[in-house]
């Protein structure tokens, strides 16, 4: 079926085809660019490649999991991918955001724009002023964004760029929301944005700076999701102290420099609920 709703441009039918022939070239990617004549489109198959089987774990266990913070998101294959993906590129740009525009979709098939460079090409290659300047723009846009009830689900910093001097939000292949409270999925996406920058950044001073942006601008009852979370967390910080650095993995050393960074800052946490009726951050990290 070719289904052309929500379609932002229709692609010439000479780039259509030139695209389906460099999908029909390499029929095993899932996604790619593909070049045309004066621009670059991407690619996006939702039949390609199964559902790892750690992650198909994660959602047999997702209903019982607490906190729901953990929970996993149903997946979408096949036509539900394409569905999901351009429903929330549509509710990003109701919202004032950007995203790629969608310029062909047939089935379990999407043809997007181009809005490269990502986020972590840039940041690799800013120093200084320049990459806290871009951060800021990110939590900011974060922040924003969650403010508007919207949620990303999966926004590693490769699925961000810098388009036009905003930030342009792409591949939504994830709902947290359908199966957690939306303040704990917006929670859950502060998380995962701040896993790789505090270990990208040094200066805490600087990270709380970024905290801060999405503070700013961010739900209450966000703020309120991430400190529930920190005080579920913040013993593991105790027991993680007796292993030794050397048997540390990446993402475990990520893990406990996010968790450290966060349970260091409940005091602006605090700053941003007060006066909101809710519970500060301290009393719900106690709890």
């Amino acid at each position: 079926m070719n289904d052309e709703t929500n379609i932002d441009e229709v692609i010439p039918p000479e780039d259509l085809a030139l695209a389906l022939q460099a999908i029909a070239s390499s029929p095993g990617l899932r996604i790619a660019p593909i070049e045309l004549p004066g621009r670059r489109v991407w690619i996006k198959r939702f039949d390609i490649e199964p559902l790892a089987l750690a992650k198909r774990l994660h959602w047999l266990v997702s209903p019982v999991l607490y906190p729901p913070f953990l929970r996993g998101s149903e997946p979408a294959l096949g036509e539900a991918g394409v569905e999901r993906e351009s429903l929330r590129i549509l509710a990003f740009r109701a919202a004032g955001f950007r995203t790629p525009d969608i310029l062909y979709r047939n089935g379990a098939m999407l043809i997007l724009s181009d809005v490269s460079p990502v986020l972590t090409h840039e940041l690799a290659a800013a120093s200084g002023d320049r990459r806290q300047t871009l951060l800021l723009k990110l939590f900011t846009s974060l922040g924003r964004m969650h403010g508007a009830g919207l949620v990303h689900g999966r926004p590693h910093l490769r699925d961000m760029s810098l388009n036009n001097g905003e930030i342009c939000f792409f591949d939504f292949e994830e709902a947290p929301e359908t199966t957690m409270p939306l303040a704990d999925a917006q929670a859950r996406d502060l998380w995962l944005v701040m896993l790789p920058v505090v270990a990208l950044e040094p200066d805490e001073k600087k990270c709380r700076a970024l905290l801060q942006a999405w503070l700013d601008t961010a739900p209450v009852e966000a703020v309120c999701a991430l400190a529930r979370f920190i005080g579920f967390v913040r013993p593991l910080l105790a027991l993680a102290r007796l292993l030794p650095q050397a048997v540390q993995g990446g993402d475990l050393r990520r893990f406990l420099g996010a968790a450290r960074f966060l349970a260091g800052s409940i005091s602006d946490m605090d700053s941003a609920i007060a006066g909101s009726g809710q519970r500060t951050a301290s009393q719900q990290v106690r709890s």
